[in-house]
């Protein structure tokens, strides 16, 4: 036990000194009653100037007078265990051998804390006892094979309590001034900081920065600081300030904020430690009054000096250490922050058991003013119920779901979080502030998460930056303290409540077999693991007589009945049934007198037990409970309290009948009649349903006998013949059957001695699989079961034949090897335009159809079969499933190529199966291989089956494709680089007359595989125009003078460099109708990657009619339906313009970029966004 005193000296001379502080204050602030007289400035600061003298001389006497500390061992002997509700001196002395160290202390203040120790064994006691255990874990703990603290004071605990008694026993006299523990510091020093800036004190803003000292303690020891004396230093009144507060480096608040008393003092902070050798910044802050009050002070400088530090360490340093002064404000609106309670908070009184997880105890919403944005940077809650910190487990505080941690007070009361470097709230927005934590213990105490004061929350505006003081209007919230209310809860016992348990479902049993499931429940112990000392379930039989003659089951006929938890382990039991009398033996109970303790959590518990050989077919066992009334002794394990199940009410399980047992077999009508090729191994020759559903037990078969028909007299081509459960074979080795020449009827499968299990409640498919000859060719088999079969209950032994199966079974043809067909997909691209370079492009898409048998394909042959193109256009060609690679296709020096799959590609039986081929593409550029405007087709080569084939999966055979013609892809065209066409909506749609009116608008992106090509050429575009009918009435529409301009932005703001004004030509001044060629004054070159937009305008008249005006003009770009028919794949600008296709003229600059005269033009055939017919038009109207 620590007792902390000052020497008698020390104090006297304390009383002194202080004395004459006090009598200097009273002469100086008024003490004594003087003539009215007004005293200048320069007066007034003389005066306070030699007062600050004076106690700075008595300051400098007080800081040679540091208390000391004695710290007194405990002697006494602990013979008995403890634990949670004794009392007595074992337990004081208990509470005081706790209290010797700060991390097992009992508690930091008030009862229970050092000096303070009770002769009561509480919660705080027993969370104390676990932390000592903890701490002196392989002392305590390990030796008896526990990991955690229990709270239980026993063998090993006493041990280790008597050794520390023993050890601080003093067996010599010792000083009383001398510690028998480590020492704390010896000293503290104190000096100022580096002050805050002089600034406005403004009205109702909270943490103005005045003060700030630097604590170092000395490196003896850690020093506990209790508190600081602050006085109100300066012109100013101390009603301007609504509190004072002391300030932690990072901002936290250290205590709760106090008021100036009648001597302009206030004593701030809480215990805080400043470590051995280092040192501590703290400032000295205040909270200021609402405007209406501070107007009343405005322009009074006002500063807060520190005049005393409370601790039991030698303070050195020069006092008082005055900040800086600030000037008072009223006429600054600085931002604001409204709470009210926030929409999580639940705004009632609750009563929540010991275990409760994650629950919300408060929660507020914080909405900043219209003034400025605030930033949130903490807030500290006041639980004000009586649970202590200890009861209380992961408790964090939330916003937008991010949890921030809280840190507790030295008295356990106080809970603060900060939330990095502040939440920042735009004006008129708000964030809902939550506390968040699990309830450990304190059966009978409250909870209640308050804000004691609006400076609890910390707020400061973004645009001045001052600390704001949170309104008190908002729901929930009052001027007074606490600040916000909140609503209490209060921690009961756990609670133990059943229920119906679903996953234990109706189902048929057997008789005089252990371990029958007769009903179940779900039972949820929270908060505590509780223990009940009897359990009664009724009982309720059905189909049976109530006297006890009868022939058939009684309630005593159940016998060894468990209670048996969800992992199988008994809990309780075996007992027997037992009627409720003579007269009525359909009913009764099965009592369980064993204890037993559920679990925190929810489990399912089964009753199960032996039904007696009385009871017959469809009888039916109901079992029931009502917790309340049948469950009793109910105790929690942690409170040591009665609790009272839950429900008040009767729960039933699921009906459980008695069935005997029995299977139904059928023949499946899968696999359906089919070929199965000579060979084929392991092949499904049919499949027998054993339904178990309508049994009371798991039903076996040692043997199983089958029906064979066969035509063609060749039975013996059946070999290896084995029944498969799932993958299982259920005959091996000797056991598997081969069949002998002529037997065509039963055949009998003698099985593993596991033989076939069919589970109660089940339905299983058994498959029979042979290997069929390769001999075997147009023979027929077909198995089914015709005959009653034997089996055995798995439980009882008992023999059961089942009966008569019904299903014919199929016909199975065995024929020669499978075949496969190759052709093009319809899936297969379309022709296409790509770029040299471009990897992975799809090539064709290829679909194989297998008959008979599966097919492993193994090789395919390939060729081009365009005559523009040659191998060298392709640097790769891969064969894919989906987005599996399966092979690799080389082409070499000729236009065929067969490739081996290097993973298999399996043709389904009776089934199609898609091959996608890809290609790389060669590069086309100076000393590059690929071919400008190749036209690239991968076709499978039908002119030589060999090249293409597989394995059957089923007769391992090798099998060449059967088609015998050549599949016609469309094929890709490939070009360094190529144009992409978009049409743009026009900005109005309604048709005018007027020149320049903008026709049509459209993009062309130059496309490429690697950037790094010279782009494209553009020299000639076709603007397809048509005007409304001419009519006397409606009127006509005429369009002359078409223009094209191009642009290097999408808003047609920007120009292309070398033409006027971007106009790249003008179309005849009187247009056709319909195709309209505009060839342009010179070569645009559009660079690789980029677009450039276009604009067709025309001017258009409008003629009226005699009647309403109705015309329109509806324009597009032409595309070209053909490539162009020329000697070589490219040609000049002159040549492709002279072909009938020539409406789209353009380049993809090979090496360079191309000249009219190069032959490395083409035309706009299937332009990517542009297609034969035209691009999408465009239609103006009125």
């Amino acid at each position: 036990m620590s007792i902390f005193k000052l020497k008698d000296s020390a104090a006297a001379k304390a009383v002194s000194v202080f004395a004459g502080v006090a009598m200097a204050l009273t002469l100086v602030f008024g003490g004594a009653v003087a003539p009215a007289q007004a005293q200048t400035v320069e007066e007034l600061t003389a005066q306070i100037s030699s007062l600050l003298a004076m106690i700075s001389s008595l300051q400098a006497q007080l800081s040679n007078m540091g208390g000391t500390t004695t710290t007194t061992g405990v002697s006494y002997n602990f013979t008995k265990n403890l634990t949670m509700g004794d009392s007595g001196a074992d337990v004081l002395n208990l509470q005081k051998v706790l209290n010797m160290s700060s991390d097992t202390m009992i508690a930091a203040s008030g009862v229970g804390s050092k000096g303070n120790e009770t002769e009561y064994f509480g919660g705080l006691t027993k969370a104390a006892v676990i932390k000592f255990q903890n701490k002196y874990a392989s002392e305590i703990l390990t030796p008896v094979g526990l990991t955690a603290g229990t709270g239980f004071v026993g063998a090993s605990t006493r041990a280790k309590l008597n050794a520390m008694t023993v050890a601080t026993t003093p067996t010599t006299p010792v000083d009383p001034t001398t510690p028998v523990v480590t020492p704390a510091g010896t000293g503290l020093t104190i000096s100022a900081g580096s002050q805050p800036a002089a600034t406005l004190a403004v009205s109702s803003a909270a943490r103005i920065p005045f003060t700030k000292v630097i604590l170092t303690a000395s490196a003896d020891g850690d020093v506990v600081v209790n508190s600081l004396l602050i006085e109100r230093t300066g012109l100013a009144a101390d009603a301007a300030f609504a509190g004072i507060i002391l300030l932690d480096e990072d901002g936290t608040q250290i205590g709760i904020a106090k008021t100036l008393n009648s001597l302009h003092q206030a004593t701030v902070g809480e215990n805080f430690t400043v470590k051995a050798g280092t040192s501590k910044t703290v400032t000295i802050a205040g909270n200021m009054v609402a405007a209406a009050t501070m107007a009343s002070y405005r322009g009074q400088v006002g500063s807060l000096s520190v005049i005393g530090v409370n601790t039991s360490a030698a303070v050195n340093g020069a006092l008082p250490i005055m900040g800086t002064a600030h000037t008072m404000n009223d006429s600054l609106s600085i931002g604001s922050a409204t709470p009210a309670r926030g929409v999580n908070d639940p705004n009632a009184t609750a009563t929540k058991e010991v275990g409760v997880d994650g629950y919300t105890f408060s929660s507020i919403k914080v909405t900043a003013g219209s003034a400025e944005k605030i930033r949130l940077h903490s807030i500290r809650w006041n639980q004000s119920g009586s649970v202590s910190a200890s009861d209380l487990g992961n408790l964090k505080t939330y916003v937008d779901g991010v949890a921030y941690d809280v840190m507790v007070s030295s008295d356990g009361k106080y809970y603060t979080s900060t939330f990095g470097t502040g939440l920042v709230v735009d004006k008129g927005l708000a964030k809902e502030i939550t506390i968040k934590g699990d309830i450990i213990s304190g059966s009978g105490r409250t909870i209640a998460f308050d804000l004691y004061k609006n400076t609890d929350l910390y707020v400061t505006g973004e645009t001045y930056g001052y600390g704001i003081t949170p309104a008190s209007t908002g729901t929930g919230f009052s001027t007074g303290t606490p600040w916000y209310d909140a609503s209490v809860v209060t921690v009961s016992n756990g609670s133990l409540q059943g229920s119906k348990s679903t996953t234990v479902e109706a189902q048929n049993i057997a008789e005089n077999v252990a371990n029958q499931v007769l009903g179940g429940f779900d039972i949820e112990a929270k908060g505590e693991a509780i223990s009940v000392a009897s359990m009664v379930f009724n009982v309720t039989l059905t189909g049976s007589s109530a006297a006890a003659s009868s022939a058939v089951g009684q309630v005593d006929d159940i016998t060894n009945v468990s209670l048996v938890d969800a992992n199988g382990s008994v809990v309780a039991g075996p007992v027997d049934a037992a009627y409720t009398s003579v007269s009525a033996q359909t009913t009764g109970t099965i009592t369980f007198t064993d204890t037993v303790t559920f679990q925190l959590g929810k489990g399912t518990y089964t009753l199960k037990g032996q039904l007696g050989t009385n009871f017959v077919n469809d009888q039916t066992i109901i079992i029931d409970t009502n917790p309340t009334d049948d469950w009793t002794t109910v105790t929690g394990q942690t409170t040591g309290n009665s609790i009272t199940p839950t429900p008040d009410a009767t729960l039933t399980s699921n009906t459980m009948t008695l069935k005997t047992g029995t299977a139904v077999i059928s023949t499946s009508a899968s696999p359906v009649a089919q070929n199965v090729v000579a060979g084929a191994q392991g092949f499904v020759m049919a499949n027998f349903q054993f339904d178990a559903t309508a049994s009371g037990e798991d039903v076996k078969f040692n043997t199983l006998v089958l029906n064979n028909t066969v035509t063609g007299a060749n039975s013996e081509y059946q070999t290896g013949c084995q029944l498969f459960d799932g993958t299982t074979a259920l005959n091996t080795g000797s056991n598997i059957k081969d069949i002998a020449s002529g037997e065509t009827a039963a055949q009998t499968f003698t099985l593993d001695s596991a033989g076939l299990v069919i589970p109660k409640g089940t339905l299983k498919t058994i498959a029979l699989k042979c290997n069929i000859s390769a001999s075997a060719s147009g023979d027929t088999y077909l198995w089914s079961m015709t005959a009653a079969q034997t089996g055995s209950g798995l439980d009882s032994g008992s023999t059961i034949t089942t009966a008569t199966p019904t299903g014919s079974g199929q016909i199975m043809t065995a024929t020669t090897g499978g075949t496969f067909t190759v052709v093009k997909d319809d899936s297969s691209p379309s022709y296409k335009i790509v770029a040299a370079g471009t990897t992975d492009v799809v090539l064709a898409k290829l679909k194989f159809t297998g008959t008979n048998e599966a097919i492993n394909l193994k090789k395919l042959g390939l060729q081009l079969t365009a005559a523009s193109s040659s191998p060298s256009d392709l640097t790769r060609v891969t064969l894919w499933d989906g987005t599996t690679q399966v092979g690799v296709a080389t082409f070499t020096s000729t236009d065929y190529a067969t490739s081996t799959l290097t993973t298999d590609f399996m043709i389904p039986k009776d089934g199609s199966k898609v091959m996608t081929i890809k290609g790389d593409l060669a590069k086309i550029g100076t000393s590059q291989v690929g071919t400008q405007g190749a036209l690239l087709k991968v076709n499978f080569d039908g002119g030589y089956t060999a090249s293409t084939q597989g394995v059957g999966a089923q007769s391992g055979t090798t099998i060449n494709t059967t088609s015998a013609s050549d599949t016609a892809v469309d094929g890709v065209r490939v070009f360094r680089a190529y144009p992409e066409f978009a049409k743009i909506n026009v900005s109005n749609t309604v048709l005018i007359s007027s020149t320049d009116v903008e026709l049509y608008k459209f993009s062309i992106t130059a496309k490429d595989a690697d950037g790094l090509s010279d782009g494209i050429g553009l020299n000639q575009v076709t603007v397809n125009v048509a005007t409304s009918s001419a009519s006397a009435v409606s009127g006509t529409t005429t369009v002359t003078n078409l223009e094209v301009y191009a642009y290097t932005d999408s808003s047609f703001s920007n120009p292309v460099s070398g033409y006027t004004n971007g106009l790249l030509a003008t179309a005849a001044a009187t247009l056709v109708t319909g195709d309209n060629e505009v060839e342009f004054s010179s070569v645009l070159n559009i660079p690789a990657g980029a677009t450039y937009y276009f604009k067709v305008e025309g001017d258009t008249t409008l003629t009226a009619g005699t009647g309403t005006f109705s015309g329109n003009v509806t324009t597009k770009i032409s595309g070209d339906a053909a490539y162009p028919a020329m000697a070589t794949l490219m040609g000049t600008e002159t040549t492709v313009d002279a072909d009938t296709n020539n409406d789209f003229v353009w380049s993809g600059h090979a090496t360079t970029t191309s000249a009219l005269a190069h032959v490395d033009w083409s035309n706009g055939y299937l332009v990517d966004g542009l297609p034969s017919g035209g691009s999408s038009a465009q239609t103006i109207s009125k």
